[in-house]
């Protein structure tokens, strides 16, 4: 555990810190290490007396055990000098003056927060044995301090940046694929079938300096239903007040081809990337010359060919991104940094129950079925989860329970493992399969179902 003594803003960040360490290096979890932040006066008097030097210097260390580099430090070693009252072995104390600190983030033009985690950082690797007299140990000492700081993302001080950026394409060209693997998790559902997607959906990417709301749009298609129009203006309304446009098309189609299709679409002045996915899927050979001629074709900011599926240049895609995203001196964030979704648990449980169904089911049924939770009690154990799963047919009713009931049971077992998955508790999941006759034209019940059909 981590003991900081002072008044410091940054305990979040260097507790962030001693958990990389204590995890680096295997430590005891009943273990202590006590943080003290004191005036250059006070670093001066501590100096003299336990060093013999008059000196401020930017941090101290006291260690109570002697460790050497790598070795691993083993409670039982140490039983006689555990406090007997909380039974926490305290391994050194750590001394960091402010006042150095503030002084030296000036100097090197860095974050006072990166400053204070540095010496800290600093501090635990000589408690755990390292230092820098000897030029090949300081060596090691740099190498393990620029790592941590950097696993950890606490860098130099730069702007921070954010905004919004709308993916579009045709339906089944891997948008929610793309939004799942940049956001770090299950934000949109995910099937072979086309229209899956029937509304944005919205996924948050966050680091320490940067925040990206990436809006997942429903696929371009033939107009066939009233529910088309709607989601043809949920693509609209996401792309007409965005930072950046994602335009993805597919590696395994000519590229000229679709680029021209998709272009048309789209009326906005924001940023412009065209990304050309699943070259997982096609040759080098093949790609190249579909490659060269499209870059003599397309008008836009960026081209990146990407496999969403495989992750391949997302990070790329990441830092393309950031490079046209508005700066800001101060912490701009839309939405809450441990938030990587807009939609709420009732949404995402009947989207997971969806997804299974269309995994599940032939062709003909998935684009006529719509699932809503009636009933969430999250306070029973386990949870009690009470969804309707609606059709356009009977026929599609009696496909969608199967024979004795099979189908809608698998469709059921597979959204509660995901569902018990997501909310980490276990689950009472109940499905009630309804007919609603030819609810894709029903203005009333695409409304009902969240999906805005006004003019």
């Amino acid at each position: 555990m981590l003991e900081i003594l002072g008044n410091i803003e940054f305990k979040s960040d260097l507790n962030r810190v001693y958990v990389y360490i204590a995890d680096r290096f295997s430590l005891p979890k009943r273990i202590r290490v006590n943080l003290n932040f004191i005036s250059s006066d006070e670093i001066r008097k501590l100096n003299k007396s336990t060093r013999g030097i008059d000196k401020v210097t930017d941090v101290l260390t006291y260690p109570y055990i002697n460790l050497k580099p790598n070795e691993k430090l083993r409670l039982k070693d140490y039983s006689l000098d555990i406090d007997p009252e909380d039974k926490i072995l305290t391994i050194g104390d750590i001394y960091i003056c402010t006042e150095r600190a503030v002084e030296q983030a000036r100097l090197y033009n860095h974050t006072l927060k990166r400053e204070v985690c540095f010496l800290f950082c600093h501090g635990m690797l000589h408690l755990l044995g390292y230092d820098h007299i000897e030029r090949a140990d300081e060596e090691i000492m740099t190498k393990l301090q620029e790592e941590i700081m950097t696993k950890l993302n606490i860098g130099r001080d730069v702007p921070f940046k954010s905004g919004f950026v709308t993916i579009v394409g045709d339906t089944n060209v891997g948008k929610s694929t793309l939004i799942n693997k940049l956001v770090g998790e299950h934000v949109a559902i995910v099937t072979p079938k086309s229209q899956t997607t029937r509304e944005t959906i919205v996924g948050v990417y966050n680091d320490e300096h940067t925040q990206i709301v990436f809006l997942d749009t429903p696929g371009y298609h033939k107009h066939a239903y009233k529910i088309d129009d709607a989601m043809d203006r949920q693509i609209g309304n996401a792309t007409e007040d965005t930072e950046i446009i994602l335009m993805m098309i597919s590696a395994r189609r000519p590229l000229v081809q679709q680029y021209d299709e998709i272009v048309k679409k789209i009326n906005s002045r924001a940023k412009k990337i065209l990304l050309i996915n699943k070259i997982d899927e096609v040759s080098y050979e093949k790609l190249y010359p579909e490659l060269i001629k499209l870059g003599g074709k397309a008008v836009v900011d960026e081209i990146l060919p990407i496999s969403a599926l495989k992750g391949k240049n997302c990070d790329v895609l990441i830092d393309m991104i950031k490079k046209y995203l508005p700066e800001y001196d101060y912490e701009m964030r839309y939405y809450p940094v441990d938030e990587y979704t807009d939609k709420d648990l009732r949404h995402m449980c009947a989207e997971i129950i969806r997804e299974k169904a269309l995994m599940a089911l032939d062709d003909e049924i998935p684009h006529g079925i719509h699932v809503v939770v009636t009933d969430y009690k999250e306070s029973a154990d386990p949870v009690e989860i009470y969804a309707d799963l609606y059709c356009e047919r009977e026929n599609h009713k009696s496909i969608i329970l199967g024979k004795n009931g099979a189908k809608i049971k698998e469709i059921s077992t597979k959204s509660r493992n995901s569902i018990e998955k997501l909310i980490e508790k276990r689950v009472n999941l109940q499905i009630f399969v309804k007919v609603k006759p030819n609810w894709r034209n029903d203005e009333k019940m695409i409304s009902t179902f969240g999906l805005d059909v006004s003019e």
